[in-house]
C-alpha cells in the first residue's frame, strides 16, 4: 500500500490550500428508510490494485478540503480501489434523541470479501470512513470490515455531546449483533471530533478490545468554553483590520469553529463543572476499559497538544502566532484543568515522540505492548496559525493495524480491563441513571435510548464478560465498587437484579 500512498500524496502536494470562505458542507437530503438496523443496499467493488476515479467525486475542492479537515482521515483522492469481493451495506440506525422522539441516523458498513467466519470490525465513529479514506481500505486489505456513520459533516458538529452521542452507542449495540461480525474483536478508531466519540464509547462501553484516538478532544470544556472563543475573538480581530480577500489569522481553526457553532444551545452551563467531566474524556479516565493508543501533533491549532500533554517540547508557539494567543490549559482544580497524561496512571501508560521527517510520510504508530495506555506526539514542529490538526504533516499516512492487530489477537479475553468505576457506570445505567446516555420513558421500549433496551445492553455485555472471565471476577470488582461507594444504593440495587442470572452463565 505505501507505493500507492505515495503515489496519491505526491499529486495532492499542490492542493492542500484552504481559503479562508470555505462553505461548510450542506446535509444530505433525507428519505424513507426502513426501521430498526434494515439493510437498504448492497454493492460489490472490484478491483484489486487498481486506481478508479468515482463518477461521484465532490467537484468543489474547498468542501472536500474541509471535509477532509473535520474527519482527519487521509484522503483517497483517486481512489485506491478495495480488493475484489468488498461488499457495502448501508442500515437504519433509530435511536430516541434529546427532543424524546424517534429518530434514525445511517451506516455504511463494508465487508471484506471473506466473510465465510465472522471478521474483526473496526468502527469509525462520528464522522465517515468511505471510499476516500486510505484507513478504511487499509482495514480492509487486513480482512477487518469497517463501519462508519454516513456523510453528515454539516450537521453532527452541534450535537457532538448528546444526540450524535446516543445515535455513535446505538449504532455499535447493532453492529456488535451482526452475525459477520466476531464480537470479540471490535475496535474503535476516531479523529478529531470522531477521537472524542472513540473514547466515549470506550468509556461508556464493554466488547471492545482498542480504541484508537488521533487528535482527540479530550476536553471539550475547554475547547467550547475558552478555546474555540478565543480563536473566533483573534480572527475578528485581525478581519477589523484586513483588506479585501485577506483570510483570518486563523483561517482553518476558523472554519472549524463554525461548524460547531451550534453547539453552544446544545451543552451543559458553563459551570457545570460535573456534568462536563462526564461528557469529557479527560473526566472518565477511570471508565476506559480497551486499550487506548492517543495520537497527536505538536502543531495541532484545532486541539491543543496541550489537551493531551503537559509538554510537547516547544516553550512557544510559531512567529505566526500573535502574542497573548495561548494553547495552554488555564489553572484550574480538577480533571478540566488537567492534560489526559497527568490523568491516567503513570504505571500503565506510554508517552512516545514520533518526529514527522516529511510532509508525505507514512508512518507506522508505534506503542508499547505492555502499557494499557500509549500516547504518542507526531513531532512536525511548534503550533502555527494557518495550520489544522498539524502544519507540515499535510499527507501523512499513520498506520495503526500493528497495535489493532495484536489487540485483536489477544481478544476482549486478554485485552479488556473492568474498573470498578466502569462497573459503576454500567450499573447506574442499568437502573435508569445516566449523565451520557439518558433514559427516555414511554416512548419506544424497543428503541436505544429506552430503559429496556439499556438494560438488555448491559445485561449482555456483563454476560459477555463472565463468559471470558468468570462469574467470580466480575462479582469481585462490583464489591469493589460498593466498598469504594458505599451509600450508592443503586450500585446493590443493579447488582440484586443481575447476579442471580449472571451466576449461571
Amino acid at each position: 500500500m505505501k507505493q500507492e500512498v505515495q503515489k496519491i500524496l505526491m499529486t495532492l502536494a499542490g492542493c492542500s490550500m484552504l481559503l479562508g470562505t470555505m462553505p461548510v458542507c450542506a446535509a444530505p437530503e433525507e428519505e424513507d428508510a426502513p426501521i430498526g438496523g434494515t439493510v437498504v443496499a448492497e454493492d460489490g467493488i472490484s478491483g484489486e490494485d487498481s486506481i478508479t476515479i468515482s463518477e461521484n467525486e465532490v467537484t468543489d475542492p474547498q468542501q472536500e478540503e474541509l471535509k477532509r479537515i473535520l474527519s482527519g482521515l487521509s484522503w483517497n483522492n483517486w481512489r485506491i480501489a478495495y480488493q475484489e469481493g468488498v461488499t457495502e451495506q448501508e442500515m437504519v440506525v433509530p435511536y430516541i434523541n434529546k427532543a424524546g422522539v424517534v429518530a434514525y441516523g445511517m451506516i455504511k458498513i463494508y465487508f471484506p470479501a471473506d466473510t465465510s467466519q465472522a471478521v474483526p470490525l473496526v468502527y469509525v465513529p462520528h464522522y465517515e470512513a468511505g471510499e476516500y479514506s486510505l484507513e478504511a481500505v487499509n482495514y480492509l486489505q487486513h480482512g477487518w470490515a469497517v463501519a462508519s456513520p454516513l456523510d453528515l459533516y454539516g450537521t453532527i458538529n452541534s450535537t457532538l455531546l448528546e444526540d450524535d452521542l446516543v445515535f455513535n452507542n446505538a449504532a455499535l449495540y447493532i453492529l456488535r449483533h451482526l452475525p459477520e461480525i466476531d464480537s470479540q474483536r471490535i475496535a474503535l478508531a476516531g479523529n478529531s471530533a470522531g477521537g472524542y466519540t472513540a473514547l466515549m464509547l470506550d468509556a461508556l462501553q464493554l466488547g471492545n478490545c482498542a480504541c484508537v484516538a488521533n487528535y482527540a478532544m479530550v476536553n471539550p470544556y475547554d475547547t467550547f468554553t475558552r478555546y474555540f472563543p478565543q480563536v473566533d475573538q483573534w480572527n475578528a480581530r485581525s478581519l477589523r483590520k484586513a483588506q479585501p480577500g485577506d483570510t483570518p489569522l486563523f483561517p482553518i481553526a476558523g472554519q472549524v469553529s463554525a461548524t460547531f457553532a451550534g453547539i453552544q444551545n446544545n451543552m451543559p452551563a458553563n459551570k457545570d463543572y460535573a456534568q462536563w467531566e462526564a461528557l469529557s474524556p479527560i473526566g472518565l479516565c477511570c471508565d476506559l476499559s480497551a486499550p487506548v493508543m492517543v495520537n497527536h501533533y505538536t502543531s495541532d491549532v484545532l486541539i491543543p497538544a496541550s489537551q493531551i500533554v503537559d509538554w510537547t517540547g516547544y516553550a512557544q508557539a510559531g512567529e505566526s502566532v500573535p502574542n497573548g494567543f495561548t494553547t495552554a490549559l488555564p489553572e484550574k482544580n480538577g480533571a478540566l484543568g488537567q492534560s489526559l497524561a497527568e490523568r491516567l496512571p503513570a504505571n500503565s501508560t506510554h508517552i512516545g515522540r514520533i518526529t514527522i521527517e516529511t510532509p508525505f510520510d507514512e508512518i507506522t504508530l508505534t506503542y508499547d505492548p505492555a502499557a494499557f495506555f500509549n500516547i504518542n506526539l507526531l513531532d512536525d514542529g511548534p503550533v502555527e496559525a494557518g495550520s489544522g490538526h498539524y502544519t507540515h504533516a499535510d499527507y501523512v499516512f499513520k498506520d495503526d493495524s500493528l497495535f489493532l492487530t495484536d489487540m485483536f489477537a489477544r481478544t476482549l479475553t486478554n485485552a479488556e480491563v473492568l474498573t470498578a468505576d466502569k462497573a459503576v457506570l454500567l450499573l447506574h445505567r442499568y437502573m435508569g441513571v445516566s449523565a451520557q446516555l439518558p433514559v427516555h420513558y414511554g416512548v419506544d421500549e424497543t428503541v436505544y435510548g429506552s430503559l429496556s433496551v439499556y438494560r438488555a445492553e448491559i445485561t449482555e455485555e456483563l454476560a459477555r464478560y463472565v463468559q471470558n472471565h468468570s462469574y467470580a471476577e466480575l462479582e469481585a470488582v462490583v464489591q469493589l465498587a460498593m466498598q469504594l461507594y458505599p451509600e450508592d444504593i443503586l450500585i446493590v440495587q443493579a447488582w440484586t437484579e443481575l447476579a442471580p442470572a449472571l451466576a449461571v452463565q
